[in-house]
């Protein structure tokens, strides 16, 4: 199966997805912001990264353009719940414009993202 990196500043998100991926047999790895993930894939090939886009230190947007670089041939999902001043739609746009393959929106519904997992690693 595959190798997924999740990062969200929210541990019981990062654990919940963490456990429904882990199910369907891929092997997973946890970062709680974007400094620690953009670390990770100076040492690891992923094959998918799951994102956050508001979070400390770096931010999704920040995830994005710093994994196409290292590992260009990367998948990305983007995941938001907004924040003061930015809507969901806004932000799930920007990613898409710089590059994430889909977008989902917080709350998760589970079930869309391990389809949507198996749609972007079929790619």
């Amino acid at each position: 199966m595959a190798h997924i990196l999740i990062i969200d500043d929210e541990p019981h998100i990062r654990t919940i997805i963490e456990t429904f991926l882990a199910r369907d047999g891929h092997e997973v790895d946890l970062a709680e912001n974007g400094k620690i993930a953009l670390k990770l894939a100076e040492l690891k090939a992923y094959d998918l990264v799951i994102t956050d886009v508001i979070m400390p230190e770096k931010d999704g947007l920040e995830v994005i353009t710093g994994f196409k670089r290292i590992i260009p041939g990367v998948r990305i999902i983007v995941m938001s719940g907004g924040s003061v001043g930015l809507d969901v739609p806004y932000l799930l746009n920007m990613a898409q414009i710089m590059g994430a393959d889909r977008v989902l929106s917080k709350p998760i519904d589970y079930t869309e993202l391990q389809t949507m997992v198996k749609d972007v690693l079929a790619l």
